[in-house]
């Protein structure tokens, strides 16, 4: 081994290890694995800030016992765009004075040096930001890699070197907590522990005192990105409160180092140095295309590309050409197994200011709004079909891109044309299907209260769909009011027959006041919108009906519509419109009630709807009542109930529903009693989503017991004879604050909301054997 590149075990570049390493250990283990295998090129990619350096200067600290030799090469300060073939000799040289090898022959290629003195060796090369001189990183490390036979190279760079045999090792954002996160589950996140981290570095730590949801709101907005985070723990160091430093964030202009930091590297003392790098590596087409793709904020497809960045300074032919160069770059993420592209908060916001200085802004939202208004009018009138599923997904996929459409129409008083927008969202069902109709009737609602009041078909149609959701979800007195209101433009106008204004009275009578008279105002409807071709609208008012109609009979009339919507939906080929129709054929009032087949139910959890299920569960509640199986029908609607709950709709209030529910509710408090009835609903209640839907499928026999420890058991039963914690804790010899914490376990454990449900569950399971202890649980027929 030739002395002259040996290098001590543990000797590493300054500034490599300054940190402490979160969150990568996923990432350490698979380069360590390809470098242990024999690849001989790896590179770290991924956006400015996500940590490529980070992780490379741990590489090397993880690895470098196994090399004759290691070295960490920073080409950041060679420049961009350097001379390739200069940067690659400077580089060498870089290389040949880091391995401290001999080179006095000066009409010698560096490079050649360079291969010479390591061909047989067994080195390790780090090339740091190679996207700064990325052809000539590329070339060098070819040649590093073909003529020699034991060295391996990690670079990192925003871009791939795209050399043959490079593993890439794409590093992603660090693990960000959900939105409106408390402290507790926000600190299990890998970014918050970074910024923790880094504002205890910087001298000030995060607290219990300080608000939380700005410092979650900021971490969110960081996407994970390391960088990001160590810029907002400075501004902390520097005295800003986490409120302040949201406030001001102004597109992430705001986030940098103080005056007379040191140590940093220079691209890293603000987050707009850090962009702008690779904002420099793009040509001017290739900027104004990633500008331009920020009006986008839920993700684009190529499609949805094409059409709002393509005009006559940017051939549509070029967009999927540019996209590979962003991609590359890491400027945005590639399209996923969905098929759209996706971008990071801060590197948007620095495109869409970079918008603004082409003064684009305003054109080009309004040809993503020319886009949105195209792609949901489409999708209200051709859902009804074998295509349906594809055009609810589409849909949802675009929220966040209808949501900005409309924002934008709404901040440049175009009323009119975003309640057009979410008009045809609702008609596509879309809301329903993904649980999300509350959101949507909200921002029409925000719209409608905007702008001068006119007596338009626009208005007219959002308020007979808003306040036929608000119906639908129980929330009678709302949708009421955005009833009357659009009877009466209806009025104004001269068209209370219009097919929408029929839909949403014969809806309110028929589905929230349970009257029979609401039936010939949706027959009227359906006829009406398939005159006018929107035969989607026309099968959900004869839905309604069907629905009511088996509900309130009279069979014939059950029998028929539920007939009717079935042959239509199978005759268009859209399948969840006949699941839907299948659910009407079990109803009560129908002749011979279709109850027996659970497959319409599975296709439609399979499907993904979120609204379905509560409903079948409801139905399954009302047969077992009538077959006499109380506990069951009992543990079904306690489950109804919870499902409801959790998902924001109420649809056991509603008059169609509440008859046959108060006849079921009635018939199992009389045979089972106020205790095992109330035992029962509990059990139902207490069970997760997928065990509730079971439930419709009669493949939950029982529900588990939860486990008390005999501690707890004898705690519950001191709670279910009225004891007092003071009591309690004299009884069993804990203290009272050793009482009321296991008091909040079992609490947790059984799902229950305080002392009187405890005692209800204790005494339901206690009453039929008198046990001290752990009882077997209520009886239950078979």
């Amino acid at each position: 081994m030739d002395k002259r590149i040996r290098r001590s075990a543990g000797q590493l570049p300054a500034g490599v290890q300054l940190t402490t390493f979160f969150g990568r250990s996923r990432e350490l283990a698979e380069v360590c694995e390809r470098l242990n295998a024999g690849d001989r090129a790896v590179t770290l990619t991924g956006s400015p800030g996500v940590g490529k350096t980070r992780l490379a200067g741990e590489l090397l600290v993880h690895m470098n016992e196994h090399y004759d030799a290691s070295v960490f090469i920073r080409l950041a300060e060679l420049g961009v765009h350097a001379d390739m073939p200069d940067a690659e000799r400077r580089i060498c040289n870089l290389l040949i004075a880091a391995l401290r090898i001999s080179h006095h022959q000066p009409n010698v290629d560096p490079v050649d040096v360079l291969i010479e003195h390591v061909r047989n060796r067994r080195v390790l090369i780090v090339l740091d930001n190679c996207e700064q001189v990325l052809d000539a990183a590329a070339e060098l490390v070819n040649r590093i890699i073909t003529e020699t036979v034991m060295v391996q190279v990690i670079a990192t760079s925003r871009a791939y070197l795209d050399v043959q045999g490079e593993h890439r090792v794409h590093l992603g954002p660090l693990a960000t907590p959900a939105e409106g996160a408390d402290r507790a589950a926000a600190e299990h996140s890998d970014a918050v522990q970074l910024l923790a981290n880094r504002a205890a570095a910087a001298g000030r730590p995060l607290t219990e005192q300080d608000d939380w949801q700005a410092i979650v709101d900021l971490v969110r907005w960081s996407s994970g990105i390391p960088l990001i985070l160590e810029l907002i723990a400075a501004q902390f160091g520097r005295g800003r409160a986490p409120a302040v430093v949201l406030d001001r964030l102004q597109g992430g202009a705001s986030l940098k180092y103080g005056p007379g930091a040191r140590g940093v590297p220079s691209h890293h003392l603000a987050l707009d140095i850090a962009i702008t790098e690779s904002w420099d590596l793009c040509s001017p087409q290739q900027q104004r295309v990633w500008a331009r793709l920020t009006v986008f904020t839920g993700g684009f497809t190529l499609d949805a590309s094409e059409q709002v960045c393509a005009d006559e300074l940017i051939d549509q032919g070029e967009i999927l050409e540019t996209l590979d160069h962003l991609v590359r770059h890491s400027i945005i993420e590639g399209a996923s197994a969905d098929g759209r592209y996706r971008q990071h908060t801060f590197l948007r916001e620095y495109g869409r200011r970079r918008l603004r200085i082409f003064g684009e802004l305003d054109e080009i939202s309004e040809r993503l709004c020319r886009w949105i208004a195209g792609l949901v009018r489409q999708a209200a009138e051709r859902w009804f079909g074998p295509e349906e599923v594809r055009w609810l997904d589409l849909v949802n996929a675009e929220s966040r891109n209808i949501a900005a459409a409309v924002a934008w129409c709404s901040d440049n008083g175009l009323i009119e044309r975003a309640l057009a927008i979410m008009v045809d969202v609702l008609l596509t069902r879309a809301p329903f299907f993904f649980a999300t109709e509350i959101q949507v009737c909200r921002q029409v609602e925000e719209l409608l209260s905007e702008g001068p009041v006119v007596a338009s078909d626009v208005r007219i149609s959002a308020l007979a769909m808003a306040g036929w959701v608000w119906i639908a979800l129980g929330e009678q007195a709302r949708g009421k009011t955005l009833l009357d209101e659009c009877v009466r433009l209806a009025r104004e106008a001269g068209k209370d027959d219009a097919p929408a204004v029929q839909f949403v009275e014969g809806a309110y009578e028929a589905l929230a006041l349970g009257q029979r008279s609401g039936f010939a105002k949706l027959a009227a409807a359906s006829a009406g919108f398939r005159a006018a071709g929107a035969d989607g609208a026309a099968y959900m008012a004869d839905l309604i009906h069907a629905i009511t109609a088996g509900l309130l009979g009279p069979a014939d009339e059950a029998d028929r519509m539920s007939q009717r919507c079935l042959s239509e939906a199978r005759r268009r080929g859209a399948e969840w419109a006949v699941t839907w129709a299948e659910w009407t054929r079990g109803l009560p009032a129908c002749s011979e009630p279709v109850t027996d087949n659970p497959e319409p139910l599975r296709r439609q959890i399979a499907l993904g709807d979120l609204w379905g299920p509560g409903w079948w569960v409801e139905r399954k509640a009302w047969e077992l009542a009538k077959d006499g199986d109380y506990v069951g029908a009992a543990r079904r609607i306690g489950g109804s109930d919870s499902l409801q709950a959790r998902h924001g709709v109420h649809y056991n209030g509603l008059a169609s529903f509440k008859s046959h529910r108060g006849r079921a509710k009635a018939e199992i408090a009389l045979v089972l009693g106020p205790v095992e009835s109330t035992a029962a609903y509990l059990e139902g209640s207490l069970l997760d989503d997928e065990q509730i839907v079971a439930l419709a499928f009669d493949e939950v026999d029982s529900p588990p017991e939860p486990t008390l420890t005999e501690r707890q058991w004898t705690i519950t039963r001191l709670v279910a004879r009225g004891s007092k914690n003071p009591q309690i804790a004299t009884i069993v010899r804990f203290s009272v604050r050793t009482v009321e914490t296991e008091l909040t376990t079992i609490y947790g454990l059984l799902g229950v909301a305080g002392r009187r449900e405890l005692a209800e569950w204790y005494r339901a399971r206690s009453a039929p054997t008198g046990a001290p202890t752990a009882p077997a649980g209520p009886r239950r027929r078979g």
